[in-house]
Parts: C-alpha cells; sequence; structure tokens
C-alpha cells in the first residue's frame, strides 16, 4: 500500500501521489514524534509501532511502486524461473524510466505536475533528504538511477543540491567536491548547502581527508553538476586543510582537516 496525495479533490484518474519521500517522511516524522510523546509505556509503545508501520508500509510501497529497476539487471526479475520477491507492476519499456513520477488509481506516468524533465521525476520523489532517506534509497539502486539522470543536461539551480545529495549515496567524496560550488540562496528553500554537506560526509565511504575549494563561483557552469568539477582543488595534500595549520582553530581546540582553503 501506499498515501494518496489529492485529498478530498476528485480527478478522473482517481486518487493520486506525486511525491513518494514526502509521504515516507510524513511517517518518519510521526514516528519520531510517537518515540518523543509516547515511548515507554505499554499502550505509548503500541502507538510507536503502529508508526513505525505506517512507516515501513510507505517505503515498501515507494520502492514497489516508484522505483523500478530494469528486470534485465533485477536479480529477482531476470527469468521466469526465478524467485520472484519482488512485485512486477510495470513491463520491460517504461521500467527505464527507473522512476514513477504520479501513480493515480487507474494509471500511472513517468511526469509531474509541474513538468516533463527527467530531474523533476527523480528528485520529487527523493526531497527532502533526512535520516530516512538512506533508507528510501539503496545503492543498488541509485547506481542504475544515476544513468538515467546523468543526461539531463543543464539543471536548474533550485534541484543541484538534491542531485548532488542523490550522488553522494554512491560516491560521498566526489559529491562533496561538487557541492562546493552550492549557494545556499541559490537552490531549493528545503535544503541548504551546510545541510547538503552534513548529509553527505556522513555517508558510508565518505573520507575526512576529501577537502576542496572551488577558487572561482562565477566561472562555474549552472549545468549537469554530474560533469567532472573545474577547477577543484584537493588540499587535503598541501597540510592548509589541518586545523593545526590555522591559529583560530589550534585556540578553538580543533583538529583533522576542515578547513578547504589553500590559505
Amino acid at each position: 500500500g501506499h498515501s494518496f496525495a489529492s485529498g478530498l479533490f476528485p480527478f478522473a484518474d482517481g486518487k493520486s501521489q506525486e511525491s513518494s519521500s514526502e509521504a515516507t517522511n510524513c511517517y518518519f516524522s510521526a514516528y519520531l514524534w510517537s518515540k518523543v510523546r509516547w515511548a515507554g509505556s505499554p499502550e505509548g509503545d503500541k502507538i510507536v509501532d503502529y508508526a513505525r508501520l505506517l512507516l515501513a508500509t510507505e517505503i515498501t510501497g515507494a520502492k514497489t511502486y516508484w522505483h523500478m529497476t530494469p528486470r534485465s539487471i533485477n536479480p529477482f526479475t531476470a527469468t521466469s524461473g526465478s524467485s520472484n520477491l519482488l512485485p512486477v507492476p510495470y513491463n520491460t519499456i517504461f521500467q527505464q524510466n527507473y522512476m514513477v513520477g504520479n501513480l493515480g488509481m487507474t494509471d500511472v506516468t513517468s511526469t509531474t505536475w509541474f513538468g516533463t524533465e527527467v530531474v523533476y521525476v527523480h528528485l520529487i520523489n527523493f526531497l527532502p533528504v533526512t535520516a530516512i532517506t538512506s533508507e528510501l534509497f539503496d545503492k543498488a539502486y541509485v547506481k542504475g538511477e544515476r544513468q538515467v539522470l546523468i543526461n539531463t543536461g543543464s539543471v536548474e539551480k533550485a534541484w543541484t543540491g538534491y542531485l548532488i545529495s542523490n550522488e553522494a549515496i554512491i560516491d560521498p567524496n566526489k559529491a562533496w567536491t561538487e557541492a562546493q560550488s552550492l549557494v545556499s540562496q541559490q537552490i531549493d528553500s528545503g535544503s541548504s548547502k551546510s545541510q547538503v554537506l552534513y548529509w553527505i560526509s556522513t555517508r558510508p565511504g565518505f573520507l575526512s581527508s576529501t577537502t576542496a575549494v572551488v577558487p572561482d563561483n562565477d566561472n562555474q557552469s549552472s549545468a549537469n553538476p554530474l560533469e567532472d568539477t573545474k577547477g577543484v582543488v584537493d588540499t587535503a595534500s598541501t597540510g592548509s586543510a589541518s586545523c593545526s595549520a590555522h591559529d583560530n582553530c589550534v585556540k578553538s581546540g580543533l583538529v583533522g582537516l576542515c578547513c578547504p582553503t589553500n590559505d
């Protein structure tokens, strides 16, 4: 099962939902609040468990009806004789889109209400980026999804924070260098540069020695951030990224590599 987002308003194709990730975060927030408000008592724990059930159901629904993996690379659907652990509601051609945009009661599309761009379809089902995102998106799925997103061409700045956060799931160190050119005021209001950097730095495989600086933001292209970042300087090898090289850091008792600067 999964949620519907259209509430009381009728549509020709019945009720529908566009952002499976927003629905997931709805139940994630219900779970967190129930733990704070009611956990610790027998009756309270029942509420917490119910919120967990809603959350798990929404995640399963999203992975079943929104996240599509072509049969050719899905071990559970590769052959008719295999043990089919996952439902396969769509044909092989439609599965090439990797992500459903809008799911109605009688139809399904790989578009959104506000546009047909591939980046819209994928990232409206990715935002917001929170702790539960790592449960909703696994590496295997994102690796295939990136092959679709990498051909999206120029991307509006508002979406770049989410696009880079998505890449961080499979390559956090590359994502870190790409995120240096972000400007919080230019990306979606549901995110910020610091939030993106925090997400990247907490992904498995991120190296604490990964530091980078983009010396001239004005010359950075606003095109797809999946392309190689130009002008990135790795300062980890120069020593200037070390806290010990900066008086203020030393006075504050900071240690490690944390300063993405060459001076």
